[in-house]
């Protein structure tokens, strides 16, 4: 398992600009679509991250399939210093319409106030949540703050495909002795993004 590297997102988000011939910040509010009533995963993102974000954003919609919550698609704010009460609302709204949040573990992330809300709401309604951190080279080693430890990392396996981490020690705790002699320890994203009911030892 490997950690997404950054200059494979941007690449993802620049093939994507470059067959629109727009900016990255311009593609996301080009997808603006009619609200959906449930969404697959809640994107909890810094908006300085523009090409970051429309690279993740492009995994999971076109390459995986998911439908995805990102506030720039659905409800752009050029200023976030400007948001109100009612804006808050809005996205508090689509957190209880989404499945499961994912962290993008950015840079300017541990700038963002939103995303340590959108973060700490997802927790404290006992929702799953997990985090996406993006490293500068595949020899970056990923140094989360401390309460991201609490969450499953997402990372890509050989086939480049995204992965969710089971605890191995909850897992086997839940078999009676003789325990078996090997158990799965990482879920598709995909499946830990759609299905209805996740075992504990998925949700972090």
């Amino acid at each position: 398992m490997s950690l997404l590297v950054e200059s494979h997102v941007r690449e993802r988000a620049r093939m994507s600009v470059k067959s629109a011939g727009l900016t990255a910040r311009q593609l996301l509010s080009h997808h603006a679509r009619t609200d959906l009533a449930r969404y697959d995963i809640f994107l909890s993102q810094a908006i300085r991250d523009e090409e970051l974000v429309l690279g993740v954003y492009t995994i999971l919609t076109e390459d995986i399939g998911l439908t995805v919550f990102c506030d720039w698609v659905e409800k752009p704010i050029s200023d976030r210093s400007k948001t109100t009460p009612a804006d808050a609302e809005y996205i508090k709204g689509k957190m209880l319409a989404s499945r499961g949040l994912m962290f993008i573990d950015s840079e300017h992330a541990n700038t963002s106030n939103w995303m340590s809300w959108e973060i700490g709401w997802f927790h404290g309604a006992q929702r799953r949540v997990c985090v996406l951190p993006i490293v500068r080279d595949e020899y970056d080693k990923y140094r989360g703050r401390e309460f991201l430890g609490l969450y499953p990392v997402v990372e890509e396996d050989d086939r480049f495909i995204l992965r969710v981490p089971a605890r191995l020690a909850d897992i086997a705790a839940r078999y009676v002795a003789p325990k078996p002699l090997a158990l799965a320890t990482w879920m598709p994203f995909q499946v830990w993004a759609t299905l209805e009911t996740l075992p504990d030892y998925f949700l972090g």
